[in-house]
């Protein structure tokens, strides 16, 4: 059997995208059970992202597999291991998307961009592989107590105090505050007092979060007593290293809302791409350059339609340049880059038209090669007699290459494709081609080419690192 594509394989259906200029970052390693993303931060602000998309525009044609977004029967797995990045655990506020899957999905027509949280205490998506350890700082109560004077020591929004007796002693003032502290505190952290010492300990779930954390000693009144020290970061707290993430596509549940309040049912039929992130972790000095990586094992995808169609025999495109198409009305231009055939027609004059007749000795889908951008137009399409369909070729923010599927049509027989740009003046309606695909599950076998090897070029950052 010739070799299939699945969704969601590490080693054919994965991006690596990074923070340009400044990070640098490589997907390596890859299988069909893991891979590694690794790289250099530059700035404090440096991220880097995993993407699968479902407009595959890498491959050749023949090894592409068709656009197919439905990732409702899916449920993938995996154990990830983070260094240098901000932890899966962190409560930093989200400057980048670091602790959600973004998943850009189309429910009725509608693009809506979903962020799903992976580790939260309400859902289980994320579980740590070993033991939260707890964050503790140590403070010593010194000098002469005096009737009157407070003792204090404070961190984040809690502020404890005590004020001392004519009968305290440095060791009974201090226990006194250690008492204050564990009975009207939050709970996030407890204490116990040993002589005049202080040790102060946050709960084990809060992991190397707390290490963050700074705690302010003082006194005010005679100011007979001192700490020692004035000030410090809790430390020692330590987050597992490595995680088990499940995600069922079936039953997601992602944020919406611009402060991410409520969650809601993430629809997973037509999903367009999605994204992990992760992002250089904070340093208390001078940001300093610093090499990182994320290791993924046990990557398990399984479940219904898993399996890609690929364009099988009797498959081929109708380029832009094609004698084929013809082109009426003003205002058409053409360009070269990479598109497919290495060219490609656009217009913004409302009213202009296309028109291709072709034939096909089998059955198959037709797609539309396009372009979806900010200043993307509509356009209306007609196949043979059918009724006319209204597409959108807009998407705020994103400039990309994609097929849009046009429907399923017999072989044997010629079928014309009529296209109306009938979007607003100045919006822009790009064609690339049409695809003629009649699907099929197993790649070609292509005969092997002693002449031919792999290339890399500037552009495409390959090098880079």
């Amino acid at each position: 059997m010739s070799e299939q594509l699945s969704k969601l394989r590490p080693d054919r259906d994965l991006q690596c995208y990074f923070r340009e200029p400044s990070a640098i970052a490589a997907l390596s390693q890859t299988s069909p059970s893991g891979f590694s993303v690794s790289g250099c931060w530059r700035d404090p602000f440096d991220w880097v992202v995993l993407e699968w998309n479902r407009d595959n525009v890498f491959e050749h044609p023949l090894l592409r597999n068709l656009p197919d977004g439905n990732l409702s029967g899916i449920e993938l797995s995996y154990l990830e291991v983070r260094n240098n990045c901000i932890s899966m655990d962190s409560t930093l506020y989200p400057t980048v998307e670091w602790p959600y899957l973004r998943i850009w999905s189309d429910d009725e027509g509608v693009e809506t961009l979903y962020d799903v949280p992976l580790y939260t205490s309400s859902l289980g998506y994320a579980t740590p592989i070993g033991e939260f350890t707890s964050a503790s700082a140590v403070f010593q109560l010194g000098g002469l107590p005096t009737q009157g004077d407070y003792i204090v020591l404070a961190w984040l929004d809690q502020q404890f105090n005590y004020r001392l007796t004519l009968n305290d002693t440095l060791e009974t003032a201090a226990a006194a505050l250690a008492a204050a502290i564990n009975q009207t505190g939050d709970g996030t952290v407890s204490a116990s007092a040993s002589g005049t010492q202080i040790t102060l300990t946050y709960t084990p779930s809060t992991g190397a979060n707390a290490n963050r954390v700074g705690v302010y000693a003082t006194v005010s009144g005679a100011n007979t007593e001192t700490w020692s020290p004035s000030w410090c970061n809790f430390s020692g707290g330590v987050s597992p290293a490595q995680w088990q993430v499940s995600l069922n596509f079936g039953a997601l549940q992602g944020f919406v809302d611009p402060d991410r309040s409520t969650l809601v049912p993430v629809p997973t039929q037509n999903v367009r791409k999605m994204r992990w992130t992760w992002a250089a972790d904070l340093q208390s000095r001078t940001f300093q350059r610093s090499e990182f990586s994320v290791a993924v094992t046990n990557w398990s995808a399984v479940g219904e339609d898993l399996q890609y169609q690929v364009a099988g025999p009797g498959s081929f495109r109708v380029e832009d340049s094609a004698s084929a198409v013809t082109y009426s009305g003003d205002g058409w231009s053409s360009e070269i880059g990479n598109f497919s055939g290495g060219s490609i027609h656009w217009t913004t004059t409302a009213g202009a038209f296309l028109q291709c007749t072709y034939n096909s000795t089998v059955g198959h889908n037709l797609y539309l090669g396009t372009r979806y951008l900010a200043s993307g137009g509509q356009v209306s399409v007609q196949v043979d007699a059918g009724a006319p369909v209204s597409l959108s070729l807009a998407l705020p923010g994103e400039d990309v290459l994609v097929r849009v599927p046009l429907g399923m049509f017999s072989g044997g027989a010629a079928h014309t494709v009529a296209i109306t740009n009938n979007g607003v003046a100045g919006t822009d309606f790009y064609f690339d081609f049409l695809e003629i695909a009649a699907p099929t599950y197993g790649l070609p076998d292509i005969p092997t080419s002693a002449t031919t090897t792999l290339a890399t070029d500037w552009d495409t950052n390959v090098s880079v690192r």
